[in-house]
């Protein structure tokens, strides 16, 4: 015996949501896997100074000569490349997670900043990149007096 199911429209809303929620999620979360998935980007860490925005990213393995930072008013790229230190046939191997290719990440920036005075370092797989901000983002800042 075939048992009727209620139509119910707002199971219906909650699927669409949930679809919406699936699409931006992937949009906007960089891949957690560093080395594979069709974005391949490093992890960061951004955050606001009284005069700078840091940029902190974790890039293992990779040399400071293969990495390469650009930046514009309001936006930062970080790329590079890591490649295999000696080349071993596949049929030798049991496993092989040491994973070597291209990455790419262009972030956002909170505000405008000084081109000319960027700095950046890189110590033990982590870069870190200090933006001063441009000179009329520190100064848009004002004190109300408070009667």
């Amino acid at each position: 015996m075939d048992r009727l199911t209620r139509w119910n429209p707002f199971k219906e809303l909650v699927d669409v949501r949930d679809d919406f929620d699936r699409i931006v999620e992937k949009f906007f979360k960089p891949e957690v896997d560093f080395w594979e998935g069709k974005t391949k980007a490093p992890l960061v860490d951004v955050y606001e100074e009284k005069d700078a925005i840091v940029v902190k990213a974790e890039i293992p393995g990779v040399k400071k000569e293969e990495l390469e930072v650009s930046v514009t008013d309001d936006t930062i790229t970080l790329s590079g490349k890591k490649k295999d230190e000696k080349e071993v046939k596949k049929e030798n191997f049991y496993r092989k997670e040491i994973r070597e290719g291209s990455f790419f990440r262009t972030i956002p920036l909170p505000c405008r900043v000084d081109r000319e005075k960027v700095k950046a370092s890189y110590k033990e797989g982590i870069l870190e990149i200090t933006l001063p901000k441009a000179a009329e983002e520190i100064e848009k800042e004002l004190k109300i007096d408070i009667q």
